[in-house]
């Protein structure tokens, strides 16, 4: 039978660093509502505005990140360089590093997978949310982006990628800067909300969770009145990144939003239990209640 169990049940919540490596990330980090056991870090290669705010900025150079990046740390465990020094003191004392960024230029692919390396060194989980390029960005773009996450999936525990042309196949008419707006919003959501509700002791169990999936999707949906729960399961999973089939999922983390006097986890979970019968599925209800009836669910599909 699948396992289900629930996060965030201990009291003592987990120390999470949320890094925006590059312009992409640290677009997306912005929008990030952090609560008190997490600390936003922003890693680019020189300041800009979407740094602003942020007292832990670490900067990199981009022309020996990937040499840095592809370093095994089962070979290579000692942390030489400026930049793993700067993010292994940023991450000290932190137990899930959560790493945000776009997938294709010269620094946000790479720099997701620097600190993927140090928080392992260092014993953290890790889960990256990263950009895939628009087919209309070039082959180039695209072709640096697969070797790029091909290498983030060795260095992060999970990787969850984000494909922008799924979104435009349903929004044709949205211009590009809408987009990235849409996509950073989804990202900051999970950051925010799994730093909320991921207790210490959940921190060994996720990882092993997402070691057992290549690929991670992400889905998100609301509902309301009286088919509420099953119009928020059905809209995560049409999400515009949740590519794949709903029955192939093996692994779930189900992060639940709803009134405070409106108990409906039993139900929101026998909707994903339907779509996705053989999945081990981890569940948690956030913190902030919603508003009025709706019901607001989060899903992370392991693939």
């Amino acid at each position: 039978m699948p396992d289900v169990w629930r996060l965030g049940e201990p009291t003592e919540r987990a120390r999470v660093a949320i890094v925006g490596c590059g312009g992409a990330g640290c677009n997306s980090r912005r929008h990030v509502v952090a609560p008190p056991n997490a600390e936003r870090i922003a890693v680019n290669d020189a300041p800009h505005p979407s740094m602003a705010g942020v007292p832990r900025r670490i900067l990199v150079r981009p022309d020996v990140l990937q040499g840095f990046a592809v370093m095994d740390e089962r070979i290579v465990e000692k942390m030489e360089t400026h930049e793993e020094k700067d993010l292994a003191a940023a991450f000290l004392n932190r137990d899930l590093v959560l790493a945000l960024g776009g997938l294709g230029g010269e620094l946000g692919g790479w720099g997701l997978s620097l600190v993927g390396r140090v928080a392992r060194i260092l014993g953290d989980t890790t889960l990256a949310l990263a950009t895939v390029p628009f087919t209309a960005e070039g082959r180039i773009r695209r072709e640096a982006a697969e070797a790029q996450l091909a290498l983030l999936r060795r260095k992060a525990d999970g990787v969850v990628t984000f494909a922008n042309d799924e979104l435009l196949r349903l929004a044709p008419d949205l211009p590009f800067v809408k987009s990235f707006a849409v996509l950073g919003s989804a990202m900051a959501r999970l950051a925010s909300d799994l730093s909320a509700c991921v207790a210490r002791d959940d921190v060994v169990p996720l990882r092993r969770l997402l070691a057992r999936s290549r690929d991670w999707r992400f889905g998100m949906g609301s509902g309301t009145e009286k088919h509420r729960c099953f119009l928020a399961v059905d809209e995560a999973y049409r999400s515009p990144w949740f590519t794949g089939r709903r029955e192939d999922v093996r692994q779930a983390v189900v992060l639940i939003q709803r009134p405070a006097d409106l108990p409906v986890e039993e139900e929101l979970l026998h909707e994903v239990r339907i779509r996705s019968p053989l999945a081990d599925v981890s569940w948690a209800v956030l913190p902030a209640p919603a508003s009025a009836d709706r019901v607001l669910v989060e899903i992370l599909a392991g693939l």
